[in-house]
């Protein structure tokens, strides 16, 4: 994991950071791995889909619950089995699939792989909760409490603390839904998605901010960060989900 945050870190141009901040920080961000120089992948769905967006978060995973009466997310955190999200991030292609579930404790959670060149490079649990989406686990490492990367119901202005252990490092800072109807583009097509952002998030000690667009039935299609200075986006660019119309 070091050797992968020293070149997550000399692609963003951040080479001041030491080895403990860089590998937290890659812990903590949705569907993030990277090769040396280039950025391999952002992972999130989902703190970020935590720092997450951990976390996020977004958006992503497992099958559909079947008593109506289960928390559902409103439709912004798909969880059907095989569905898979495409990320265009610089010149690279991300793709995260739900893969299946896992019981930890007595939740059952849903389990999405980040791959990179048909590879698994990482994988991540989410829960469904009555009061939004929650990231628990990246790779071996658990988040201590759980990162919620998604407030359900829906509302904006609302927003939540976050204070969690990911290892030995740790992660703290707000959330907020800053809006609710925010227009964005997705796939050449302009829609309505929920932002939500974590401003100057302290993650192992190093301030970042990071930015999730959930859009309904689709996810996260949309995830910006940045630490110190430096920003990276990642957008959807191809969504299939199992049975419908894409």
């Amino acid at each position: 994991m070091i050797s992968l945050a020293a070149g997550f870190c000399n692609a963003l141009m951040l080479p001041r950071l030491n080895d403990a901040s860089k590998a937290c920080i890659l812990r903590l961000l949705p569907h993030s791995e990277f090769n040396t120089g280039v950025l391999r992948m952002l992972r999130l769905t989902r703190l970020f889909i935590g720092s997450v967006v951990v976390l996020f978060g977004g958006s992503i995973l497992a099958q559909p619950p079947k008593d109506t009466t289960a928390p559902n997310a409103e439709g912004y955190f798909p969880i059907k089995l095989k569905t898979k999200w495409t990320y265009k991030v610089q010149d690279q292609n991300i793709e995260v699939v739900v893969s299946g579930n896992e019981k930890v404790g007595t939740e059952d959670c849903t389990k999405v792989d980040t791959m990179v060149n048909g590879k698994v490079v990482a994988s991540e649990l989410y829960v469904i909760r009555g009061d939004g989406v929650y990231r628990v686990k990246v790779k071996d490492d658990k988040i201590d409490p759980p990162v919620k990367v998604l407030q359900i119901p829906v509302k904006k202005g609302e927003s939540w603390e976050v204070k969690s252990k990911v290892g030995t490092q740790t992660v703290a800072g707000t959330f907020k839904v800053k809006e609710d109807k925010e227009k964005v583009k997705v796939m050449d097509k302009e829609v309505e998605a929920v932002l939500v952002e974590g401003l100057d998030l302290d993650v192992a000690g190093t301030k970042t901010t990071v930015r999730m667009w959930f859009v309904k039935d689709k996810g996260i299609v949309k995830l910006s960060y940045k630490i110190q200075d430096a920003e990276s986006v990642l957008e959807l660019s191809k969504f299939e989900s199992p049975g419908a119309m894409n």
